[in-house]
């Protein structure tokens, strides 16, 4: 069995019942194939890198879960036909994963999916954000 991980974007003003309905139809999907969901993040809400369906911002959600490869198909189908996905990419994480161990390992940190999905701390910024050494104000590195 491999791992997984799914970022999912969706609309930034989407309600609450419509983001937990996509959660619970991915949750079903890992197991009803005998999968293991290890946990669902909620990443918040980001400014998009370019408009995506006449959105500027974004929802961002990680699921990490162990599966066959029919199910990220499944999932990704589901993803493509709901309006309110903008993009999501899946990723494999292991070739070969032991799941009770990796849920144990899990739990342990406490990112379990037992937890609801949780809002994001928000990130700090990075004081020189240009790779040219130039700050948000618009002063270089010597400057300040």
């Amino acid at each position: 069995m491999r791992e997984y991980e799914t970022v999912v974007i969706t609309r930034a003003d989407l309600p609450e019942s419509d983001q937990k309905q996509i959660h619970d139809r991915c949750k079903t999907f890992v197991e009803k194939r005998e999968g293991r969901l290890f946990y669902a993040r909620n990443m918040g809400k980001r400014n998009l890198a370019y408009p995506i369906k006449k959105q500027q911002k974004g929802l961002y959600t990680c699921y990490d879960y162990a599966a066959g490869g029919s199910t990220v198909s499944e999932i990704e189908r589901s993803l493509r036909l709901d309006d309110n996905v903008l993009r999501f990419l899946t990723v494999v994480r292991k070739e070969d994963v032991d799941v009770e161990a990796r849920a144990a390992e899990i739990v342990a940190r406490g990112e379990d999916v037992a937890a609801p999905v949780e809002e994001a701390a928000p990130r700090a910024r990075p004081a020189f954000d240009d790779e040219n050494g130039y700050s948000s104000s618009g002063r270089s590195r010597e400057e300040e």
